[in-house]
């Protein structure tokens, strides 16, 4: 799960509402994009533009991804800092894969199996 680490910006953006895509079902910090009006889930290759925080009937309450705004993450493989990776396929982890990558990895915590990044 995606989890805002720190900002680099003191004010708070809201939360958003956003329609969900018909069908789709969303977990707490789950990687989004933008598809057509409404959320629907990221791609390993697909740079999320908001992170699912929860619902309000047909509508997902999001969080703004801002390039401010630094993400931590569990990994399925060891990444390196300083490279782009993808998007695990559930949209909840990231990978140690850097061909065509969306997270640049900042920091990894070994020790809690978790790394910290912008999307950018």
């Amino acid at each position: 799960m995606f989890r805002l680490y720190d900002t680099e910006i003191t004010s708070v953006e809201p939360f958003m509402e956003i329609a969900k895509t018909s069908m789709e079902s969303y977990e707490l910090g789950e990687a989004l994009k933008v598809a057509d009006g409404a959320v629907t889930k990221c791609g390993p290759t697909d740079k999320a533009t908001y992170i699912y925080m929860g619902e309000k009937g047909d509508q997902a309450i999001v969080m703004p991804v801002l390039a401010t705004r630094r993400f931590e993450v569990p990994y399925t493989a060891l990444p390196t800092v300083g490279k782009k990776v993808t998007l695990h396929t559930d949209g909840l982890q990231i990978t140690s894969t850097d061909t065509g990558g969306v997270f640049d990895v900042v920091s990894v915590d070994q020790a809690s199996g978790t790394a910290t990044g912008y999307f950018r």
